[in-house]
């Protein structure tokens, strides 16, 4: 079983890429049929409650893009 919001580590925005990928080192990496390597929506949301909660906002990320309702959804998967 898959959620759909589970990512191929290539959809992850290149800027944040080196983040997620450094987050992901140590943990098992499932492939997709096409051997794309996955992230799963539960590591995404692990990984943004890092950048946000822990480290601080690493990022500058402009208000008006922050789907906050899909943020939310995310991080309580």
């Amino acid at each position: 079983m898959t959620n759909p919001r589970d990512k191929a580590l290539e959809e992850v925005p290149s800027p944040l890429r080196t983040s997620v990928e450094a987050f992901m080192e140590g943990k098992t990496v499932y492939h997709d049929a096409t051997d794309r390597p996955i992230i799963y929506a539960h590591d995404l949301a692990a990984w943004a409650h890092q950048v946000i909660h822990i480290s601080g906002l690493e990022y500058p990320v402009a208000l008006a893009t922050v789907d906050v309702a899909s943020l939310r959804q995310a991080m309580a998967a």
